[in-house]
């Protein structure tokens, strides 16, 4: 058995007491006392966890108000978009089907290519073509495949326009081999528009 100094075995024996002393301390603490110190215990556990929780709970709600209200100022812009859309695209539209019509006058012999001039001037609606191409590219890019029919129905009754103008620069006013070109380009015109307005309002009735 090894030897152990004096000093070590007063320290042992310092320990020993200490525990004896901790142990008879805690044996004269009554049953009432250590049921009361659990249930305080429990109780601040449980407390803690029913904070923990509701925090929870709170943020959780938060989030879901977040997203909600995201949503539905999303929807709000959409909407307003969609409302601008139609408005601008229809002011576009008509600008163009009224810039026409005189010519169609001219081509018929009912008035004068400068009488057409003055009356493509009077017909003032504000419009804003650029507009209209900015709200589709940013917010329905699903209409940019219609639009491009109406663009193109626009193209053809430029086209057919300018060709009749040349000739009547020249000095010949007979509208009558350019006048069911045009007439068939300005019903396509209608249909492109007509087809276009549709597909705004079926967007608008899934939005």
């Amino acid at each position: 058995m090894p030897h152990m100094s004096a000093p070590v075995i007063g320290k042992l024996c310092t320990k020993e007491s200490l525990v004896e002393s901790v142990i008879e301390i805690l044996g004269k603490i009554p049953a009432t006392a250590w049921v009361a110190l659990i249930v305080a215990l429990l109780t601040s556990l449980l407390t803690l966890l029913g904070v923990r929780y509701t925090n929870k709970g709170n943020n959780e709600r938060l989030k879901i108000q977040l997203e909600h209200d995201q949503k539905v100022k999303r929807e709000e812009l959409i909407r307003t978009r969609l409302e601008e859309l139609y408005v601008e695209s229809t002011k576009y539209m008509d600008k163009m089907t009224i810039h026409f019509l005189p010519y169609r006058r001219v081509m018929k012999g009912e008035i004068t290519y400068n009488q057409a001039l003055d009356l493509t001037l009077e017909s003032k609606i504000d419009y804003d073509p650029i507009r209209v191409k900015m709200i589709m590219d940013m917010y329905f890019p699903a209409l940019n495949a219609t639009f491009k029919e109406v663009e193109k129905s626009l193209d053809r009754a430029s086209k057919i326009q300018h060709g009749f103008k040349l000739q009547y620069k020249q000095g010949n006013p007979d509208g009558e081999k350019w006048l069911p070109l045009f007439q068939e380009s300005l019903e396509d015109l209608a249909e492109s528009t007509s087809a276009f307005k549709k597909h705004v309002a079926q967007i608008a009735k899934s939005t």
